[in-house]
Formats: structure tokens, sequence, C-alpha cells
């Protein structure tokens, strides 16, 4: 039985990976619209993609499976960091790049010899767009090249080059894709303004997930250790996840190891409550660090930051920004008070303040004060926190 119990666990640590992105396309649910247009893109001659989104919503993980999606194209992926030059990621892109020529010999008995082809950057301080096309000219192959966590670049200079090559390869090279992948709410973000680049590039968003991409999380994974979940559990999940599938994953982790543990076939809110407290538990230091200033007090007492926080992270939208109203009508019911914006005005300017964690920035939508979460993730951490407060309380 113990063999059996480890073996379930293992699979539990593949099939559900909070802190990794997913590998195997066997894996992956949802995004089928922006699964749909990466394949157009590569499909369509002088198209690129640029994939952007908020942090934590997968984006890196739609990145690691595009490779299964073809066949017939060789698929290299970048990584990009804070250091990193134009010069540098073409560089480490290039050193992933390899051929096999099949080459027939002449004589009277040819035989077929295999040839390994690599790519090399020319030797010179200086690379520009027009380098990278000369190298890429020599490939007949079709290809995608990912750049990854291209948003982390500092070098603003990269982000030039890259436009330029994008453009002169959508111009003058046809089987050749490029990716780019990073965390903003527009193109101008990653790559600045050219309109010469509208054309040829496939702006793909990555939004959070919804509720039925959530769901299939749950639903494909658990019967692949033989695990129920009771139907509130799964809503909880779903509900405290808020779109992230970090959550998702992190919650089903622990939730079934414990389920597992004691021998249960279905998952209950037990294993939620333990679950929820292990997430918290295992959260980013960055975020417990925030939240904790956010809704400090000179005494034991609940404040009215913690309500408004709470608020919040309740506020539904297609967006990441939120008003004021926004935040009171929810408050106002979380309080059973009947409040007007101005009451919660001074917490909502004051959360944006370091000395509060910093946890909400402000943007204008419209002519219109919005603020929205710093770190997207913080909005499932809080209901987090306020179910195992309330947990507590009740036991």
């Amino acid at each position: 039985m113990e063999t059996k119990i480890e073996e379930k666990l293992q699979i539990i640590n593949e099939i559900f990976s909070p802190s990794a992105p997913i590998e195997s396309i066997s894996l992956f649910v949802g995004r089928t619209a922006q699964v749909t247009k990466i394949k157009e893109a590569v499909e369509e001659r002088g198209q690129h993609i640029v994939t952007f989104g908020s942090r934590g919503v997968g984006k890196t993980s739609l990145a690691n499976i595009v490779r299964d999606l073809f066949k017939n194209v060789s698929t290299v992926k970048v990584t990009c960091n804070r250091s990193d030059t134009f010069r540098t990621i073409w560089d480490r892109a290039f050193s992933k790049t390899k051929f096999v020529i099949s080459d027939k010999t002449v004589g009277f008995n040819p035989s077929v010899k295999d040839q390994v082809i690599r790519l090399y950057l020319p030797e010179k301080e200086d690379i520009t767009a027009h380098d990278i096309e000369e190298v890429l000219s020599d490939v007949y192959n079709t290809m995608l090249i990912v750049f990854d966590e291209f948003d982390s670049i500092s070098d603003p200079e990269t982000r030039i080059k890259m436009a330029d090559t994008i453009k002169s390869l959508s111009d003058n090279i046809f089987n050749i894709t490029i990716m780019i992948i990073g965390i903003a709410d527009n193109v101008d973000e990653l790559l600045g303004h050219h309109s010469s680049l509208e054309r040829c590039i496939k702006q793909i968003y990555v939004p959070i997930m919804n509720a039925d991409e959530s769901y299939q999380i749950i639903e494909n994974n658990l019967p692949l250790v033989s695990l129920k979940i009771e139907k509130d559990v799964a809503d909880r999940i779903v509900e405290y996840a808020s779109g992230f599938p970090h959550y998702v994953h992190l919650l089903c982790k622990y939730s079934s190891q414990l389920a597992i543990t004691e021998g249960k076939k279905t998952i209950n809110h037990e294993h939620l409550n333990w679950a929820v407290d292990e997430s918290i538990s295992n959260s980013s230091q960055s975020i417990v660090s925030a939240y904790h200033l956010a809704v400090k007090s000179s005494n034991r007492k609940k404040n009215q930051f913690e309500d408004v926080v709470y608020a919040c992270s309740l506020i539904e939208s297609n967006t990441r920004e939120f008003s004021s109203d926004d935040v009171i009508k929810i408050y106002n019911k979380l309080t059973a008070s009947e409040n007007k914006p101005e009451t919660i005005n001074y917490n909502l300017g004051m959360l944006c303040k370091e000395e509060r964690g910093e946890i909400l920035i402000k943007t204008v939508q419209a002519g219109e004060q919005k603020y929205a979460f710093k770190n997207p993730l913080m909005k499932a951490f809080v209901k987090l926190k306020v179910h195992a407060e309330t947990n507590g309380e009740n036991q």
C-alpha cells in the first residue's frame, strides 16, 4: 500500500507544478484561442508573434508547449534575463540550433552521410538586424525562435534591434518566425512603437484563465491519481485562484497530497483548509511581506485596511484595473454599511505607498483614476488569507 501511495504522490508532483511552468502538452489545458493564433502566425508568410499579459497567467507554459504543436517546425526557446543584449540572446538561440543534412556520396558504392549544420554569429562587436538576416538566409527549414521573458531585458537598444530584425525577416525570409513573450499590457511595452511592424506582428494577449479553464486543470488531472473532489471544494479552488493557474496547481497539489496520504478517494473541505495553509506558507516572501504591511494595525483588532484589501480582491473584471466605486460596492456588502467612495479613497491611496506594502498602483483610464494590484497574484493570496483566518475563527 505504501508503494502505491508513494507512486501517487510522485504523480501529483508531476501533474500539479505551481513552481514551474508546464513542460508537456499532455498536461496543458485551455488557451485554445492563443494556440490557434500561434498556429496561424507560423503558417502565414512573413508573420511574427508577440505574446503578452500579466505575471502568473501561464505565458511560459504556452511557450514550452509550442514545440509540440508542429511536426515539421524546428523550435528553439531562449529565456532572457536582465543582463542580456541583442548579441547574447541571438548567440544562445544559434547555439541551440542545429540541422542534420543527409548528403549522398558518389562512386560505385554510394552511401548517405549525415552532416550537422550549426549557426554562428559573425565575429564582431556590434550585431545588427542585417547580420541576423544574413545568418538565417542559409536556413531552409521552417523555424520558430521563441524569446521568453523578453520584458526582463534592460538594454533599450536590444528592443530596437529586435523590432528591426522582425521587420527585416518579415520582408525577406519567410520560413522563420520569431515569437516574443513578456509581461506587458501591450506590444509597445515590449518592442516600442513601430507603425511598420503592425502588419507583420500577430498580437496575442494572454488573460487570466476563465473559470472553465481552471476547472479543466482539476478535472483533467485528478483522475490520473484516482481522486475525486467535492463540487464545493472545486468551486472554492477556482474562486480563490482568481484565474491564475499557479494557485489552481498549488491548492490542488496540497489538497491531493493530504487526501492520498489519508487514503481518501475524494478531496473534501478539510483537505482544502490544509492546502490553503500550505499555499500561504509557500507563497513568495514579497507577497507575504507586502500583505502584512498593507493590513498592519497598532493593535490586534481588525482594521479598515483589511476590509478594503479584501474588497479589492473580490472585484471581478476583464481588466486588472478597478475604481473606488468598484471597491466601495463590495466594501459596503462586507461591512453591511452604506459608505460613499470618499470613505475608502484614503485607504486606497495609502495602499499605493511603501509604508503600506505598495500592494496597489495607480493608473488612469479614460481620464478616470483607477487602481490595480502591483503583483496580480496578490488577488488570490488575499482570498487565501481571509479563508485561513475565517476557518481559524470557526474552529
